[in-house]
């Protein structure tokens, strides 16, 4: 008897953990797949670029504004409801997404479906972690550490694909099948996961500064990097971002149910590993946004070409992070993570020291190179942030690896596009001078904004190696490791 229920428990993680996956597939194929198709949404809506950039925009902002509330939402009311109810509404987001007929209500679709991710990413984390024992939790986020690196690969080539063989609406309905399927494997599947009794006191105010702060945040970034930072709109944006993000520390310091419970923080490997995720994201994002540029106009490869190249970093990390996350259950976090950004750091330093007359072979070990990193850090380093927190607080853990991932993404995108620019400018006028009649001038000068802008990252790289090593060489196990002090 006593064998045939652990058997049981075996099958049921597995079942989790595959429904889970499917919808963090869903949710990064989606947010990956969308920006292949706007030169077809401006010519078909007959609008303007600044305006299809809403269809990504508004996507990221209400999806990363929300993951914390349903995050705390799911743990009084039940995992299952919210994640499942998620699905449900990603779907209807889909299906208003196909039908749209014109670039407003693509937008308000993308809200809807933004709505539906929150839900699902606030809360696949925390279900997994929950159904995996300690020793076996490196493991389980090393697959769904994988399924995030296969959405983010394939939603670009499947976009390309779709919208130059269909229509811009396929990127939205054929994913339609898969999400229902996933939805009632939830239903199915999933069994209940309520961690929190009695009264639920919802924190208004935390969750309205939190989602506010968090959206001026990414305006004053992702605005920023286009139109330049002292731009008075800009400046508005992040001054907002300050004075919201400082009301929000005050009210959940004064709260009994916050949000997002700060005294987290005051475990090291909890603090550490966040700190190291975003630094990682901030740097890999400058050459995941500028690589193409580089390729296709810097080199001269054909766009398909050039695609095919850049995905050796994600299926370096494709096939490296699963095998990492097995290791951190085996030897622990510090080693892993710090070896995995070091890689990074390398990789990223040795790219920007590409030439104009990179060649294929010259390329790829660079990419590769990252991606490895990538995959032994990422899998390790959010076990680590798993396993820190207590059992009742996993959904707090996962919405904050899914809001540091979004954010760090973000922030690093505009700030490389911003320093690319500035340094694009620098060596044209340069090049120019020595030589006004040579014909390569602009490829030269987008070489080098590209090189010291990689320069850059590497640099900024380097600090994760620090915070990684500051989290210490212990292993924590959710639900077993005390929660942080309360002074």
């Amino acid at each position: 008897m006593e064998q045939a229920q652990k058997k049981k428990g075996l099958a049921y993680k597995w079942k989790a953990l595959i429904t889970v996956a499917i919808g963090t597939y869903m949710s990064t194929l989606d947010a990956s797949i969308v920006n292949i198709s706007f030169p077809r949404l401006t010519n078909v809506f007959h609008t303007d670029p600044s305006v299809v950039l809403w269809v990504s925009v508004a996507y990221l902002l209400v999806s990363v504004s929300l993951v914390f509330i349903f995050g705390r939402i799911g743990d009084h009311f039940g995992r299952k409801k919210i994640y499942t109810a998620g699905f449900g509404l990603f779907t209807v987001g889909l299906i208003l997404c196909t039908f749209s007929g014109s670039i407003v209500q693509l937008i308000l679709a993308r809200v809807v479906q933004a709505v539906g991710a929150a839900m699902t990413v606030a809360l696949g984390t925390a279900i997994t972690t929950a159904v995996f024992p300690p020793q076996e939790r490196g493991k389980s986020l090393g697959i769904l550490g994988a399924t995030v690196s296969a959405g983010l690969l394939s939603g670009p080539v499947i976009g390309g694909v779709l919208v130059q063989t269909l229509d811009w609406r396929a990127i939205f309905y054929v994913t339609i099948p898969v999400a229902l399927v996933g939805m009632v494997m939830a239903l199915v599947w999933l069994k209940e996961q309520k961690v929190t009794e009695g009264e639920f006191r919802f924190d208004w105010w935390g969750a309205a500064s939190l989602s506010a702060g968090l959206a001026c945040l990414l305006l004053f970034f992702n605005i920023g990097g286009k139109t330049g930072f002292e731009k008075p709109l800009v400046i508005a944006f992040g001054v907002a971002a300050i004075i919201l993000v400082v009301g929000f520390v005050v009210t959940e310091r004064k709260v009994s149910q916050p949000v997002l419970d700060l005294n987290l923080f005051r475990n090291r490997l909890f603090a550490a590993g966040n700190v190291s995720l975003v630094i990682m994201f901030v740097a890999m994002s400058a050459n995941t946004f500028l690589m193409p540029f580089y390729l296709i106009n810097g080199i001269g490869f054909p766009a398909g070409e050039a695609g095919a190249i850049y995905a050796a970093v994600s299926v370096a990390a494709l096939a490296t992070g699963p095998v990492s996350g097995w290791l951190s259950d085996k030897i622990g976090y510090r080693l892993l993570c710090t070896a995995g950004i070091s890689l990074m750091c390398g990789g990223m330093f040795w790219l920007s020291r590409l030439g104009p007359a990179a060649s294929v072979t010259d390329i790829l070990p660079r990419l590769a190179m990252m991606g490895l990193g990538s995959g032994l850090f990422s899998s390790p380093n959010n076990s680590s942030i798993m396993g820190s927190v207590p059992k009742e607080k996993l959904s707090t853990g996962s919405a904050m690896i899914a809001t540091v991932r979004q954010v760090g993404m973000s922030c690093g995108t505009a700030i490389a596009g911003a320093l690319f620019d500035n340094r694009q400018t620098v060596h044209l006028a340069r090049l120019t001078a020595a030589d006004p009649g040579a014909s390569n001038l602009n490829s030269l000068a987008l070489i080098g904004g590209y090189q010291d802008t990689l320069l850059v990252a590497a640099i900024i790289c380097v600090l994760a190696i620090f915070t990684s090593l500051a989290r210490g060489g212990g292993r924590a196990q959710a639900g077993i490791a005390p929660p942080p002090s309360h002074k």
